[in-house]
């Protein structure tokens, strides 16, 4: 699957005003973004030195490239995202004498996960960037107050845009059509299925979720998981599925373009992180009108009232997490009501036009203080 960083990225581009700006995707080589944006006839420029890990030499070279490719191609604006690009991008544009330069901050590195050095480190490296752009956009108030609290820049340098979705391709689906999907999957009228959307990686709580799902299995024998996406945790997942005796009542989807078209097939959505920037494919469920069970951690309270659109549980409580899932699945009125509370508090906040008309106005801004005029 794409990222959130990725697709909030993506609407961007296409959203703005075609006649006004003209986009290009700066990226590593070799992801799923790549042939999205191409296939929306939008520019993309990869470069080999954009590496995720920590990589001194490379990352070093990857601020030269992209600094001499800005050169020559002065831009108006540039916008990052995520952490480790974030920090090389921001330091190219500047070096390159880009005049606006945005930042989106999707989530931070130095979360309780890492090692002490390491979040010493990145927080540092945070705080550094900070000076090398002209605004922060935060996708949650949970994050933003979480910048403000490690100081990672002054809070007028810093504004709130949520991270917008699709509402005309995530909305809730028929009967039928419902019916339909959970056949391609193998999955029965009665069955009652949890569903996670997420990269197989770690933090996202995968094994948590296995672990709650043997127990809903005891109680609900036509229960059944459903795992969407890849990532490299996906063998030993496998295992640890194999090891529960739950091979019969897991399904591994894999990378799957339309995500929409496997939510639908869910009974309640599941996102049970160690941390999260704001777990962008809850939105995409709640749009869908499905109740979730989620993290309370990172920008995730700004999207799940707990009670209301659906629960909250502490990360790494495998006991909250089955029985948040087990209430929902066991009350399909409670979970009607949530799906229903959920598709309505979306509407409100998080389309994904809503989120290009604030940043084009960001843009705007930046642009005339700068004394760079896009027309009228």
């Amino acid at each position: 699957m794409i990222s959130g960083s990725g697709l909030n990225t993506f609407l961007t581009m296409r959203g703005l005003d075609k006649e006004e700006y003209e986009t290009t995707l700066a990226c590593a080589p070799g992801g799923k973004l790549i042939p999205l944006v191409r296939s929306h006839r939008m520019k993309v420029i990869t470069f080999k030195n954009l590496v995720q890990p920590l990589h001194p030499v490379r990352d070093a070279l990857a601020v030269f490239d992209l600094a001499v490719f800005m050169k020559k191609n002065p831009y108006h604006v540039v916008h990052t995202h995520n952490s480790k690009a974030g920090f090389v991008g921001r330091l190219a544009a500047k070096l390159a004498g880009v005049p606006v330069i945005v930042h989106t901050v999707h989530g931070f590195a130095f979360h309780d996960e890492e090692p002490p050095w390491r979040q010493w480190l990145f927080r540092k490296a945070e705080r550094l960037a900070s000076h090398w752009c002209d605004r922060m956009i935060f996708i949650s108030q949970p994050l933003m107050e979480w910048a403000l609290k490690a100081r990672i820049a002054e809070k007028k340098k810093m504004l709130k845009i949520y991270s917008g979705i699709e509402l005309d391709r995530f909305k809730p689906a028929t009967e039928e059509e419902t019916k339909r999907l959970r056949e391609k999957w193998g999955l029965g009228e009665r069955d009652a299925v949890v569903g996670i959307v997420s990269k197989l990686w770690e933090g996202k709580g995968h094994e948590l979720l296995i672990e709650a799902f043997r127990k809903i299995r005891q109680k609900k024998r036509e229960a059944k998981l459903v795992m969407v996406g890849e990532g490299y945790l996906l063998n030993s997942l496998r295992a640890f599925a194999d090891k529960l005796e739950l091979n019969d009542a897991v399904i591994f989807a894999g990378f799957q373009q339309e995500v929409a078209q496997i939510i639908a097939a869910f009974d309640v959505a599941v996102l049970p992180s160690l941390f999260e920037g704001m777990g962008r494919v809850l939105l995409e469920a709640m749009a869908m009108e499905k109740p979730v069970v989620a993290s309370r951690v990172g920008g995730i309270p700004d999207l799940v009232e707990h009670g209301v659109n659906g629960y909250l549980v502490s990360p790494g409580n495998v006991r909250e997490i089955e029985h948040a899932l087990f209430t929902i699945l066991d009350d399909p009125v409670l979970a009607k009501r949530m799906g229903k509370e959920g598709r309505e508090k979306i509407t409100s906040r998080f389309s994904a036009a809503t989120m290009v008309d604030s940043i084009e106005r960001i843009y705007r801004e930046l642009l005339s203080r700068k004394g760079v005029f896009l027309g009228p």
